[in-house]
């Protein structure tokens, strides 16, 4: 996976107010639709997956969430979309579901094959732990700078 092709710059939205976890999902969704990598069935397969296993999680500084599906035919190219929000919306725990979590960065997977789900979770789940990586993604003042900092943290 080329992570240099993975988060085009037209799929980051700074500093964005959405209504709630579901609207962030059907907005991010949208784009990657919009975009060609993915189908409308993808954005219900990751609302579906996010009821059932949830994915918000605290952070130090703050909640993120990373929803995602698996393709199933249903993603044409891998592609993240992310949105760093002005007001938190609420995302249930991924560690104890019963939990919601104030998430103010959302990170939408849409990767063709599971086993990059699992990779780019990984990078991810690395990226989170280190403060000062995430200290840069929020205060990111474009969405150049945003990517920039997102994927020389990935690599």
């Amino acid at each position: 996976m080329e992570l240099t092709k993975l988060l085009d710059r037209e799929h980051i939205f700074l500093d964005t107010r959405v209504q709630s976890d579901k609207d962030a999902i059907h907005r991010l969704g949208e784009v990657l639709k919009q975009s060609g990598y993915i189908n409308d069935k993808y954005i219900d397969a990751v609302l579906s997956r996010e009821d059932e296993f949830p994915t918000g999680l605290q952070l130090s500084q703050q909640g993120i969430a990373i929803p995602h599906a698996t393709p199933e035919g249903n993603v044409a190219e891998n592609g993240i979309a992310v949105c760093r929000l002005t007001e938190p919306v609420y995302f249930h725990s991924m560690e104890d579901a019963d939990d919601t979590v104030p998430v103010s960065m959302i990170f939408m997977l849409a990767l063709k094959d599971a086993n990059e789900h699992i990779d780019m979770l990984q990078k991810l789940f690395t990226m989170f732990q280190q403060e000062e990586q995430v200290e840069k993604l929020l205060t990111a003042s474009t969405a150049d700078d945003f990517q920039h900092a997102f994927l020389s943290a990935l690599q």
